[in-house]
């Protein structure tokens, strides 16, 4: 097994308070976009496909179109089309906007994460429905929230239940040989601060879950598994990025 951590780009964000409610009014703050390529014996696994740079029209965002996860795994050898499975984290635009750039893979995406984005609430304004829209018609797995979801029935991919930013977000657990667990937690964690400060994320569609995701995360932290933040700037010092890898 291989897992890729690819660099989707960057958005310029005039108030860090976005991400960490109630607090660092005024601080600007830079933030990646990461997405994520598990090569396995079984069949290749995207996780999250970051923001599609061809059609994204966002003053705040710093990409150049050689981000896009599809042009970053051809310079690895990878084809999209051969793609067997695209977990989605959730369905917020920054984490699924490449989505149909694989048709041939079964979307994981949790069942009531799927009708959170069909028929949003009027304050949630993370999920691009034109965009969603032209999901309508990929194959889904949709597990439900209490669900823990082994992607090969084998133990090396977990999809696990981390609700509180949205209605039906996961994060996944890797296994491998030689790296041992990686946590990828899309926005369970979005910056440092929420991990260690247990601040919900931003856009949070019910704080209490959130926090009780985050200490969930910090247990599997404490028994020594890789916490990969979601939109941590800093962290990416300390990651391996493609075209390394974990193995």
């Amino acid at each position: 097994m291989k897992l890729y951590v690819f660099e989707g780009g960057r958005a310029h964000l005039p108030d860090l308070s976005h991400l960490t409610p109630d607090r660092n009014f005024g601080i600007s703050v830079t933030i990646p976009f990461l997405m994520f390529l598990i090569d396995h014996p079984k069949g290749l696994v995207v996780v999250d496909t970051g923001v599609d740079i061809d059609t994204a029209e966002d003053p705040l965002l710093e990409a150049t179109p050689e981000h896009r996860i599809d042009r970053q795994m051809r310079r690895l050898g990878y084809e999209p089309n051969d793609v067997k499975y695209v977990v989605l984290s959730h369905l917020h635009v920054d984490h699924m906007g490449c989505a149909t750039l694989f048709p041939n893979a079964t979307f994981v995406v949790r069942r009531s994460e799927l009708r959170a984005a069909w028929w949003p609430e009027p304050y949630d304004r993370g999920y691009d429905f034109d965009g969603i829209l032209q999901m309508r018609n990929l194959k889904y797995l949709q597990p439900p929230d209490n669900e823990t979801f082994d992607v090969f029935e084998d133990g090396s991919i977990v999809c696990f239940d981390t609700r509180g930013h949205t209605e039906g977000h996961q994060s996944v657990l890797v296994n491998l040989p030689k790296s041992g667990r990686v946590v990828l937690t899309g926005d369970a964690v979005q910056v440092a601060q929420n991990f260690t400060d247990k601040v919900p994320p931003g856009l949070c569609w019910n704080s209490q879950l959130a926090v009780q995701a985050i200490d969930k995360l910090q247990h599997l932290q404490m028994e020594g598994a890789l916490i990969i933040f979601g939109h941590e700037l800093s962290q990416l010092e300390d990651l391996t990025l493609a075209p390394g890898y974990y193995d």
